[in-house]
This record gives structure tokens, sequence and C-alpha cells, in this order.
């Protein structure tokens, strides 16, 4: 999951072996602003550092 309307709105995804929610504030806030460029980037770095975690933690079969 990548913000918390998703994780609110699509608690449900079929196939999956674990639901791991990852919520986060959606940067549109920053949509049309001098911070927006800044505020996705920051946001993205956020969610690739957070998902790297996650992964590293994944055993395999």
């Amino acid at each position: 999951m990548t913000c918390d309307h998703a994780d609110e709105n699509c608690p449900f995804i079929p196939g999956t072996e674990q639901r791991i929610p990852l919520r986060y504030e959606d940067p549109k806030a920053f949509d049309g602003t001098g911070q927006e460029a800044e505020k996705y980037d920051e946001r993205s770095l956020q969610i690739a550092s957070e998902l790297f975690y996650v992964f590293s933690k994944i055993q395999k079969k």
C-alpha cells in the first residue's frame, strides 16, 4: 500500500500470502506549490526505503 486511502479502501488483495500495510500521507496536498517536486521525491524515497527493508526480511522457500 502506498497511501492511507488505499489501506482503508482496498483491504483485500487476492492471491497474497500476507498483507503488510505501509501507510503514507499522499503528497498531492503540495500539487501546484513550490514544494511539489521536493515532497513527491521525499515520499518516493520513504516508500523505496521501507519496501527495501520489508523485502530484505522475506525469506525464500
